[in-house]
This record gives C-alpha cells, sequence and structure tokens, in this order.
C-alpha cells in the first residue's frame, strides 16, 4: 500500500518534470523561429525578419529548476515508499 507522502511525491515529481519538459521545448522553439536563416522558418514566408519580441533566458533556467526538482521529489517518493 502507498502512503499519502509516497504518492503526493510522486505526483509533483512528474508534474514538474511536465511543466519543466513544455518550458525547455517552448524556449527551444522560439529560438528556432527567432533564426531567419533555419531552412524550417515557414511560419509566415513574406515575414523579413524576426520577431521584434526579445526571448530570454528565464523559460530555460526555469525549465531546468523544474526538472531538477521534479528529480529530488521523485527521489524522495522512492525513499518514501
Amino acid at each position: 500500500m502507498v502512503n499519502a507522502i509516497t504518492a503526493v511525491a510522486a505526483i509533483v515529481g512528474l508534474g514538474c518534470f511536465a511543466l519543466g519538459a513544455r518550458l525547455l521545448k517552448s524556449a527551444a522553439a522560439a529560438r528556432r523561429v527567432a533564426r531567419s536563416d533555419d531552412p524550417e522558418f515557414v511560419l509566415d514566408p513574406t515575414r523579413e525578419g524576426p520577431p521584434d519580441d526579445a526571448i530570454d533566458g528565464d523559460g530555460l533556467e526555469r525549465g531546468f529548476m523544474l526538472l531538477v526538482f521534479g528529480a529530488l521529489a521523485l527521489v524522495f517518493a522512492a525513499i518514501s515508499f
């Protein structure tokens, strides 16, 4: 039987992994779109340059930290099992 602490830690860990992966995937996609020399630059063929909004590194940092926190939560879940 799984106790409540193990279940909560596993759910939090898996949730952090999902959110971290989404942030990292979004940051990679934003970098690809911002490159005008990318052969996959097919979003708007009439566009002359990359979008004006700046891409910051916050998504990359948050995604990495969520992956680390998710791993710690899953380790805690395994220990408390």
